[in-house]
């Protein structure tokens, strides 16, 4: 059985120039190690430019894939910390305390589905694979790829 890595966090590590670069840094390099990784994924948006576990995959000799899905409107989801819109509290124009809305459910499935088979597609030549992705995804995704028959183990680092 093929394994998968769950490395969920915030996407602004993965950019580069992030002052947490160097700890996410240090969680590849412990998570490759320990799994015997053969390729890093990751949801990566391309208009950031490299990421920085790409950039950590192509030091280490290791192959690095983009599988996350393009931007299409039956991708698109609210954006923030988690997701957004949400209420932007007393000075916003919304009467209610500041807090994000999840959604559009169907776009987050139609993501994580795309997401699971970039997957499931790139693992065809690897027998570990550790996948970065946004803590909004982590429990959904690692059903999704258990169902396609991974053996899945999941972290997250905030």
């Amino acid at each position: 059985m093929k394994t998968i890595v769950l490395l969920a966090t915030v996407h602004q590590y993965q950019i580069r120039g992030n002052e947490f670069n160097s700890g996410l840094e240090t969680r590849l390099a412990y998570l490759t190690s320990r799994f015997s990784v053969q390729v890093v994924m990751e949801e990566w948006a391309e208009r950031h430019g490299q990421s920085v576990a790409s950039q950590f995959a192509q030091t280490r000799q290791l192959s690095w894939a983009n599988v996350g899905t393009p931007d299409e409107t039956q991708f698109r989801t609210y954006t923030g910390p988690v997701n957004y819109p949400g209420h932007d509290g007393p000075n916003g124009d919304w009467d209610a305390p500041g807090m994000d809305q999840y959604g559009p459910y169907e776009n987050q499935e139609s993501r994580e589905l795309r997401m699971a088979a970039n997957v499931d597609a790139e693992m065809k030549s690897y027998e570990a694979g550790l996948f970065i992705l946004g803590l909004a995804h982590m429990h959904s995704i690692f059903g999704k790829l258990r169902s396609l028959e991974f053996n899945v183990t999941g972290y997250s680092w905030l």
